[in-house]
């Protein structure tokens, strides 16, 4: 072994040694759903954005694996794993861990790509482990990889420890003192990208002694692991694993990039083309003092813009200006909702209409005023940086919640509108089962008396699925207020929502909402609030409280004794860096704890996004529940990622706390902050590329 030892620590140096070269082939999946060989992790990144869910298995562990890449340079994972008899036989271990990898720099020149990673991110459980890695190409299809590891990824044939003795930590605590700590030990190996197109073979000494493995009852003959992989079309990659000497396993990988659409674009139908006034045109403004002229130009206006799928609320049309409230009902990037709506105007009003005053409504809610100058759009039209120069040449203004004086109001309300569809609800952070999943069938229906005043319901009947089956009674010591949420799932209907909801603006910039009724699957009550976000700010301030009483389990309608105040104060932060937003909500949660919940998310420009929170309260480790502290991650993907062509409908997979009493928040269903964000400058400036689509 010690021979082994050397030739790594050569083949470390060796990694610097060697020029790049024209690599042919993408980086592996190893069975953890980490860039890597087969156990042992590599320095390679995956696309931008790139997002991986896996399904794994072997001799010693199940489970499910989340990837995602969060910034070219950050790779996290998320792991749910089933340790087989690892606390005695026919006793399994419930594992979730958070892995995260970092890229220092990527291989350029003679210089391999380097990154540093954790696993089990801090905590100190069967799984924690830090490594240093490097990985560097040889020839066109064959890469070698080495590195160091400390915890786990030390255990095998270790060095000994350079930076100190690793202090015991419970597998419960959360603890970051002990990164880099304790043994270490070197692991590498190579990849080869065989002449079987999409078929790629790898090896590795690992540096994991498999202890807790060993101690479960396994054999662990070998440090020598073996994996052989295939790409299967642009969306699907599997994995065979032969590991520690007489373990198999398995990977199947569903995988999709926001950057690559599963179906080729529908390019439909193109835009107007914009109708240029020239020097002879009539500039008179006097067909605005004529109503019959001015009705005729209104409804020339309505026909050019219902062709382009907008839904105008209010028009208020004089000699030189219109204003509009509309609804993009369309295109999945409100910025080619405005441009097409411009070119519109431009052939069907008068010549002597310069200015367009045009504000965006979303959920009754008028948020921002988009303002444009005819000139400008007939002198861009043709330009090279046409997009860059119109987005210089627009304005963005908070918009007032109607029209001052319109001229028409196109008022279709009462409306009512109803949907069915499948939904899917996964759990895979809660309970000792992987994966809990439900198939639902969920059904809708909206009743909206004006812009801001609705009633809404929402009902579900699962159809198949097993999450809550076999759940026992909750022994937590908090307020029973999520512990005992398989209690609900008793084979009928359920109606998570019946409620009023009133949206308003108390000035151009200040959004709020009352909600009354049935307010989600376990709460009904009132809840309230107010959100202050200036259009132009990439940050905003809001406040809600809920006053909420809890409802029976058996009955859609009845309650229970459990009543609370519950409330928070929220910062909202638009980064303006790689799509990223960052929110802090601060206040009592329904179990009448008190603390704070961390967001942060990113957005990519054709509308992807992905999120995580963390929850801590002033509630103990010990009674928290389940993981100690709330935590959730969330996939929100546009359908039109899916489909042939343009859609505003999503898609979310959320991945949460489930049965967590400690940092539980009401879910309400009409928050504000979700209903502007995207209408705010700095959103609107992201996506601005679309205007001239």
């Amino acid at each position: 072994m010690r021979r082994v030892q050397n030739f790594l620590a050569i083949s470390i140096l060796a990694l610097a040694s060697s020029p790049a070269a024209a690599v042919t082939f993408g980086p592996n999946l190893n069975i953890n759903g980490s860039t890597g060989l087969v156990d042992m992790p590599g320095a390679l990144m995956l696309p931008d954005g790139q997002t991986s869910w896996s399904f794994t298995g072997s001799n010693t562990m199940s489970g499910t694996v989340l990837s995602f890449q969060l910034l070219p340079n950050i790779e996290a994972v998320i792991r749910m794993q089933n340790l087989q008899d690892w606390n005695g036989p026919g006793v399994n271990q419930a594992e979730r861990s958070l892995d995260l990898k970092f890229q220092l720099f990527g291989e350029q020149g003679w210089r391999p790509a380097v990154a540093v990673g954790f696993t089990d991110f801090g905590a100190n459980g069967p799984l924690a482990s830090e490594y240093i890695v490097a990985t560097k190409s040889i020839g066109d299809n064959f890469r070698l990889t080495g590195g160091i590891g400390w915890g786990r990824l030390g255990t095998h044939n270790p060095i000994g420890a350079p930076f100190g003795a690793r202090d015991p930590q419970t597998s419960n605590t959360p603890g970051i003192d002990h990164f880099f700590a304790g043994d270490a030990a070197f692991f590498g190996g190579f990849e080869w990208d065989t002449p079987i197109k999409g078929l790629t073979f790898s090896a590795e000494y690992s540096s994991d002694a498999y202890v807790g493995e060993q101690a479960a009852g396994f054999t662990v003959d070998s440090p020598f692991n073996f994996a052989l992989g295939y790409q299967i079309g642009r969306n699907l990659n599997v994995g065979a694993y032969l590991m520690h000497g007489d373990a198999f396993g398995f990977r199947v990988s569903l995988t999709g990039n926001p950057n690559t659409p599963i179906t080729p674009p529908d390019f439909g139908t193109g835009p107007l083309p914009v109708r240029a006034r020239d020097g002879s045109s009539n500039m008179s403004a006097s067909w605005a003092n004529n109503a019959p002229i001015r009705g005729q130009m209104m409804t020339l206006l309505s026909t050019a813009v219902s062709e382009v799928g907008i839904r105008i609320h209010e028009a208020a049309l004089s000699g030189d200006t219109v204003e509009l409230q509309i609804q993009n009902t369309q295109y999945a990037r409100d910025p080619k909702a405005i441009g097409r709506l411009a070119r519109a105007l431009t052939v069907a009003l008068p010549p002597s209409v310069e200015n367009f005053r045009i504000s965006l409504v979303n959920g009754g809610l008028a948020t921002t005023t988009v303002v444009l100058r005819r000139s400008d759009i007939e002198a861009q039209v043709e330009r090279p940086n046409a997009g860059p120069d119109s987005y210089a040449t627009t304005q963005f203004v908070d918009a007032p919640n109607h029209l001052t004086n319109p001229d028409f109001v196109f008022d279709d309300y009462p409306d009512f509108s109803w949907s069915f569809s499948p939904q899917i609800a996964v759990n895979l952070f809660g309970g000792d089962a992987f994966t809990q999943a439900d198939v639902l069938l969920q059904g809708g229906a909206s009743y909206r008396i004006n812009r801001g005043l609705s009633f809404n319901l929402a009902v579900s009947q699962r159809l198949i699925g097993n999450i809550g089956d076999g759940a026992l009674p909750s022994d937590s010591p908090l307020p029973h207020v999520r512990s005992d949420a398989a209690l609900y799932n008793n084979g009928g209907p359920t109606m998570s929502r019946l409620t009023a909801d009133y949206v308003f603006k108390l000035s151009p910039s200040v959004y709020g909402r009352v909600s009354a009724g049935y307010l989600e699957s376990h709460f009904a009550g009132v809840s309230t609030e107010v959100l202050w976000h200036p259009t132009a700010q990439n940050w905003g301030l809001g406040l809600e409280v809920n006053y909420v009483r809890q409802r029976a389990f058996e009955s859609m309608f009845g309650f229970q004794d459990y009543e609370t105040v519950t409330g928070h104060a929220s910062l909202y932060w638009d980064t303006g860096w790689n799509g990223f937003e960052a929110q802090i909500d601060v206040g009592r949660y329904l179990a009448g704890d008190w603390g704070t919940t961390l967001s942060l998310s990113r957005r990519f420009n054709n509308g992807w996004e992905l999120s995580g929170y963390v929850t801590l309260t002033d509630v103990s480790f010990d009674d928290f529940g389940n993981g100690n502290f709330d935590k959730g991650i969330a996939l929100t993907i546009p359908l039109d990622w899916t489909l042939p062509y343009e859609s505003r409908s999503m898609t979310t997979i959320g991945l949460g706390g489930y049965g967590s009493d400690g940092g539980a928040r009401l879910n309400v269903s009409n928050r504000l902050y979700p209903i502007i964000r995207d209408y705010n400058q700095q959103d609107l400036h992201d996506s601005w590329g679309a205007y001239w689509q």
